[in-house]
């Protein structure tokens, strides 16, 4: 898997990518811990807020993919990075503003604006890699980017989650997400020569092009049931990463150092599960096992729920992440996440290398924008209804418990593809 870092433009491009998701989940962990154990006072509060940030962070998705798939389409892509890294460079002195205010209004006007960015970045990120890679390296290619996003996950996740619980460490976290994507900006320009742009014959629209290029999606069947099953992934995450807090204050009783030891759980499974299903996979995408991995995914999620609702510990005080550990309730609770998120790790690799080889290279980055749409409003919905599922009186495990059995659902989806 390693081998693909040879390539000259894979390894700027690849620090450029890592750079951003450290950045961007530094902020938003850092944004999401404080509001979990400083600014908010109530499970209903802390649900509702970290739910909306959720929703905010997503929206951009909705507006812009169609937008940003034709851009990454008409220009050169190199040149769209250099704009777009120095845009999160204006974004993030915003933001750290925001963590030194700690203002809620601030917080979350920024991480709109870094899902805008986000929105414009991604159909250029994974239409860019089957240029910049042989075919050949393509599912090395994807499972390195997936393994590392995940591991800038989790190093943003600790740093964020940890840091801004510290003395003075809404000063630190600000002055850190500047750095950060100011360091992401200059690797930018290791890219390479800016080339001439490709060719793309119709004009650029703001809006009315989604229903349009949804429809140029569908006609390749192959590629747009890929996208389907990875929309499919990011709804089953989003409930997982965005309840995690509540879970852990709540459910578990325990602080903000389980809160990251979990997200870290997640992060290292998805990096396993991905270096894993490239090594067995090697030069053949298929999805054959698909089945099986997304049934995996469901019984390490209902395994979870068993333990969130057997009594953890007898404790007058909130667990820390030692006590959490020493009880083998703690113990199976974080190897059930772990493999849940492994699964879903090799879950999520040979559906990307597919929509990639399976779109004709003019219209790669519009299938990703497709993608991204149609990720980002899954998202929006799980996030709905997980308010919804409050508002009717459903517990976060009930909630968790009925996840696994749609997630079982689909399985069905694959055994009636049996072509792919």
């Amino acid at each position: 898997m390693w081998s693909v870092l040879a390539e000259k433009t894979f390894r700027p491009f690849f620090g450029v990518q890592f750079l951003g998701a450290f950045n961007d989940n530094l902020f938003k962990n850092a944004l999401v811990i404080l509001i979990t154990f400083k600014l908010s006072q109530s499970a209903e509060q802390t649900g509702l807020l970290v739910t909306l940030a959720a929703g905010l962070f997503i929206l951009p998705f909705l507006l812009f993919s169609p937008l940003a798939g034709q851009i990454a389409d008409a220009y050169d892509k190199r040149w769209l990075i250099r704009k777009i890294k120095l845009a999160e460079v204006g974004i993030m002195l915003l933001g750290g503003m925001a963590l030194i205010q700690q203002s809620i209004e601030l917080l979350m006007f920024t991480l709109f604006l870094m899902g805008a960015q986000s929105a414009f970045f991604g159909p250029i990120k994974y239409s860019f890699l089957p240029e910049i890679l042989p075919e050949k390296a393509l599912v090395q290619g994807n499972a390195l980017f997936s393994g590392s996003t995940f591991v800038a996950i989790l190093l943003g996740t600790i740093l964020g989650g940890v840091g801004v619980m510290l003395d003075k460490g809404t000063y630190w976290m600000g002055l850190t997400v500047i750095v950060v994507a100011v360091l992401g900006y200059l690797l930018s320009f290791f890219l390479g020569a800016i080339g001439s742009k490709p060719q793309y014959v119709e004009p650029i629209r703001f809006f009315g092009k989604a229903m349009p290029m949804l429809r140029q999606a569908r006609s390749h069947k192959t590629a747009f049931f890929s996208v389907l099953g990875i929309s499919w992934f990011w709804f089953f995450g989003a409930v997982i990463l965005s309840q995690i807090p509540t879970l852990v204050k709540y459910d578990l009783f325990a602080d903000d150092q389980v809160v990251v030891w979990f997200l870290t759980l997640f992060s290292i499974g998805i990096a396993v599960g991905s270096a894993v299903i490239a090594q067995r996979l090697k030069r053949q995408v298929h999805l054959r096992w698909h089945p099986a991995l997304l049934l995996g995914m469901s019984l390490s999620l209902l395994c979870a729920v068993w333990m969130i609702l057997l009594p953890l510990a007898e404790a007058e005080s909130v667990l820390g992440l030692a006590d959490f550990l020493a009880s083998s309730i703690g113990i199976l609770l974080s190897l059930s996440f772990f493999l849940m998120a492994a699964f879903g790790g090799a879950y999520i690799v040979p559906l990307y290398t597919q929509m990639q080889s399976a779109t004709p290279a003019p219209e790669r980055g519009q299938m990703i924008a497709v993608n991204n749409l149609i990720n980002s409003a899954l998202m929006v919905l799980s996030s709905i209804l997980i308010m919804l599922g409050f508002a009717i009186g459903l517990s976060l495990p009930a909630i968790l418990a009925i996840l696994a059995i749609l997630n079982i659902s689909v399985i069905l989806v694959f055994k009636k593809d049996k072509n792919r």
